[in-house]
């Protein structure tokens, strides 16, 4: 909690008197002031301090966005590589299940030709 230069009538200055809003609520912060020139001179930053300030932290953004692009093209290319794994998977046991068809197929065919064939031997 900050505390404010209060002066009596006297003129006697106390500087141990906690700062409090107007409202009387000790956990609600004192605000702060609203244009640079009100803010008090040893608070004060200069332009240049501001624009170095700010061009740290973009570059500590961009840093941090580029090791997200990264871990989440990592992340990607791991989705696709099961996705392709699946579809492989699904595409070999289709092509199973219809080779397993299209031999039963053959053999019944075959079967029915011999069939008649041996009809027709016998007569």
């Amino acid at each position: 909690m900050e505390s404010a230069v209060i002066t009596s009538s006297s003129g006697d200055v106390n500087h141990t008197a906690p700062m409090r809003r107007v409202s009387g609520r000790t956990w609600k912060e004192a605000k702060k002031p609203a244009h640079r020139s009100m803010i008090h001179r040893s608070l004060r930053k200069t332009y240049e301090q501001r624009m170095e300030e700010k061009s740290r932290l973009q570059a500590t953004k961009a840093l941090e966005n580029e090791l997200k692009q990264e871990k989440k093209a990592e992340k990607d290319a791991i989705r696709e590589k099961v996705v392709e794994r699946k579809k492989r998977k699904e595409e070999r046991l289709r092509k199973e299940k219809y080779d397993a068809e299209m031999s039963a197929r053959k053999r019944m065919r075959v079967k029915r030709k011999e069939l008649k064939a041996r009809a027709h031997a016998k007569h």
